[in-house]
């Protein structure tokens, strides 16, 4: 859309070929041109054998006529990248038109994409995924870990080949990890093995026969998003005033220690009236939302202890966690044993086969493949709990 970078676009595909030129005695015709691919894009649809691009990615502006073009790919609020990848499978050949493009790797698995994987699913299924190890040895200032993917049109293939990209001095170097096998549910998340060591653990994850609502759990967000309620933030504690658990109450190595010290953190919430839709009154599990690849672990929980429920009656929870709560008056595990089976190593390998960005998101949470109830209480009653949730997985070590 910016006609400076289409100008030095031709002028840099000329330079290249100037020998060419030179040698046929004419000018290079215009190679780019200035269009808005968001536009209509019908008489171009089903016309190109490859489709290739690093297309932007970021929230746009939603409207009418965004939301009719590309309804089938669209939940909640549309992507830039989701959009153009949408578009890419309606410009390649239905017979085998091939989509190349490097994009964000969380529409892999979250809530806002699995539109966007059902069109894929149906459409375009992939053919390859390659998942770039480090963010900062490839590009500059990127926050979401980045995949490089193709899809064919009208492809029967239900799976994929994966690889990670290594950057070093030498440059890059492509280790393949294994197989993508797609859902049968086309709107699930998709589950990468992200290292070679992962492709035996991820057909295990595939044996799994439970997921958090069969054990009676169901994952939301906290539901305080405190800078729409500062007024009724205060650093003292008043009548009617109830707790603010904020994400630092969940300590990096899986405590819950409720605490207040960061700038704009203030500990004390008054609520308006019983049914404030902020108020939580039931223990849980809080799940931070934002952890990253890098970190030592990126599952980082704890229980919000019935004796802190018991003493205030009721609290709030801030929206950078999510609280994993039951569904039933007896789950089939009790709230203490699902957060010490997350706190485990194999839980958090287990979520980095799943996600694909710095969010941890409920429907990810959701979406872990789990062992039987029974299973995992005796595993976690067992002398050595780590080692023995980890042979569920099919893990030795």
């Amino acid at each position: 859309m910016d006609p400076f970078a289409v100008w030095l676009a031709n002028l840099a595909v000329e330079a290249v070929a100037l020998p060419l030129v030179a040698a046929s005695g004419r000018r290079l015709g215009p190679v780019a041109e200035m269009r808005d691919a968001l536009g209509p894009f019908e008489d171009a649809a089903g016309q190109f054998d490859l489709v290739m691009g690093n297309p932007p990615f970021g929230k746009v502006k939603d409207n009418p006529a965004i939301r009719a073009r590309f309804a089938r790919s669209l939940h909640g609020h549309p992507n830039l990248y989701g959009l153009f990848t949408d578009l890419a499978v309606h410009l390649a050949k239905p017979g085998g038109g091939i989509v190349a493009y490097l994009t964000p790797a969380s529409f892999l698995a979250g809530h806002y994409f699995k539109a966007l994987r059902r069109t894929l699913h149906k459409h375009a299924p992939p053919v390859t995924f390659d998942l770039v190890e480090s963010r900062k040895d490839v590009f500059a200032d990127v926050l979401q870990e980045v995949a490089l993917c193709t899809y064919r049109r009208g492809s029967k293939r239900r799976q994929a080949e994966c690889a990670v990209v290594h950057a070093g001095r030498d440059g890059l170097t492509v280790q393949p990890t294994g197989t993508l096998i797609l859902p049968r549910d086309p709107e699930a998340p998709w589950i990468l093995p992200r290292s070679a060591d992962d492709a035996a653990f991820v057909a295990h994850m595939r044996e799994m026969p439970a997921r958090l609502a069969d054990w009676g759990y169901a994952v939301s967000t906290g539901p305080l998003v405190w800078n729409r309620h500062k007024p009724r933030l205060h650093h003292s504690p008043g009548k009617n005033r109830v707790p603010v658990v904020w994400a630092e109450a969940v300590t990096q190595d899986g405590r819950f220690m409720y605490r207040a010290t960061k700038k704009n953190h203030a500990p004390w919430f008054e609520p308006r009236g019983a049914e404030d839709p902020n108020i939580v009154t039931r223990p849980c599990v809080l799940v931070q939302r934002t952890t990253a690849k890098e970190q030592h672990r990126r599952l980082i929980a704890a229980e919000m202890p019935a004796e802190f429920m018991a003493q205030h009656g009721r609290v709030t929870v801030e929206n950078h966690l999510n609280m994993v709560m039951p569904i039933v008056a007896k789950p089939k595990v009790p709230v203490s044993a699902v957060a010490a089976f997350l706190a485990t190593t194999v839980a958090d390998r287990v979520l980095r086969c799943i996600n694909g960005s710095v969010a941890v998101s409920a429907s990810e949470l959701e979406a872990m493949p789990l062992p039987a109830a029974d299973d995992v209480l005796a595993a976690l009653a067992s002398p050595d709990p780590e080692k023995v949730v980890a042979g569920l997985y099919g893990v030795s070590e």
